[in-house]
């Protein structure tokens, strides 16, 4: 069986209790809300919720297995776009960070997952605690592991749009409720290529902007991971951050990276290079993490609304296969939900 890809460490985590227990009871509010919204224009099967709502022992126990089964089944993409989590870091998630889900009945009466995604909660002791996104002693929040089923179809066979930007939409609007009372920033990790994420983020922003939310997007930097020979192992991954204050000061040209260019030799390196004479780096913050270093840039904030992506041929060629392994319940049994 092949050896899943670890999921990267994250920050140290500082934020008192009580501030965590906001931030999951506007979640909640949050889902509640979608869903009574979600259902009176769409299929009223559909229910948004937190993982952390589930009471029945036996029904989180399934929907863990459920989770980890929806991540590896769905997300056939691009390998180096997502970090598919396994039971492990579902669990460790669950414990953690507000988990947000979009389900509807099946035809047995149990939930089936339509779509998910997790937001992450640091704050850090140092810059090195998250090599990443270097910040100290600052509220972050992050929507990681955003992904929808392929093909979702309500109870009459209709296909059901939009639920991933329905999931930007509710993680941004969550943290712009909490910014309310408390400071916090919001971040989203898009591979440079990904042109699906990084449109479903504008999309999410701008239908918010429409519907009387003051929020921007922008680039605010991106991070290169390096192996011991020097030579990068990923392509370059963009930070995006949406200013829940409405304060930056962005301008609405349009930016497009352009990677049609790139030969596969040296492609990650080649991806560097259009980046880099796109964007202004402000200062860069270098970090070694397991052997590898790790160079996070901050640029000069580029409206990311304006950003196009032209990736050519650039994501080919590297799809991941679902794992679809066996595995023990017995494990989960014995950790007390």
């Amino acid at each position: 069986m092949k050896k899943q890809k670890k999921v990267r460490p994250r920050s140290n985590e500082r934020i008192d209790e009580v501030a965590k227990q906001k931030i999951f009871k506007t979640y909640i509010k949050e889902m509640e809300e979608k869903t009574e919204k979600f259902t009176k224009t769409n299929e009223p099967s559909i229910n948004f919720h937190l993982f952390q709502t589930i009471r029945n022992k036996d029904l989180v126990r399934d929907s863990i297995f459920n989770l980890a089964n929806f991540y590896d089944t769905n997300f056939t993409g691009n390998k180096d776009f997502m970090h598919i989590p396994n039971i492990s870091n579902i669990l460790d998630n669950i414990l953690r960070y507000p988990i947000m889900l979009s389900t509807q009945k099946d035809m047995y009466g149990n939930d089936e997952i339509l779509g998910t995604t997790t937001v992450k909660i640091e704050n850090n002791k140092e810059l090195s605690d998250n090599p990443y996104f270097p910040t100290v002693n600052e509220d972050v929040l992050s929507i990681t592991g955003i992904l929808t089923k392929a093909d979702a179809v309500d109870k009459n066979g209709n296909k059901i749009k939009g639920l991933g930007r329905e999931l930007f939409k509710s993680a941004i609007k969550g943290a712009y409720n909490i910014n309310k009372e408390k400071n916090v920033r919001l971040i989203c990790e898009v591979d440079c290529r990904n042109k699906n994420s990084l449109y479903a983020v504008e999309k999410a922003v701008k239908e918010l902007q429409e519907e009387g939310i003051k929020i921007q997007v922008f680039l605010t930097g991106y991070y290169e991971i390096y192996n011991s020979n020097k030579i990068l192992s990923e392509a370059p991954t963009f930070i995006l951050e949406v200013d829940l204050n409405n304060e930056k000061e962005l301008n609405n040209n349009i930016l497009n990276f352009d990677y049609t260019n790139c030969q596969s030799t040296n492609l990650y390196s080649n991806l560097s290079k259009v980046i880099c004479a796109n964007t202004k780096e402000c200062k860069k913050y270098i970090n070694i993490l397991d052997g590898k270093k790790v160079i996070y840039h901050s640029i000069k904030p580029i409206n990311a609304l304006g950003i196009t992506l032209d990736v050519g041929t650039t994501a080919d060629g590297n799809e991941r296969i679902p794992v679809l392994s066996t595995v023990q319940l017995e494990p989960v049994n014995r950790i007390n939900l």
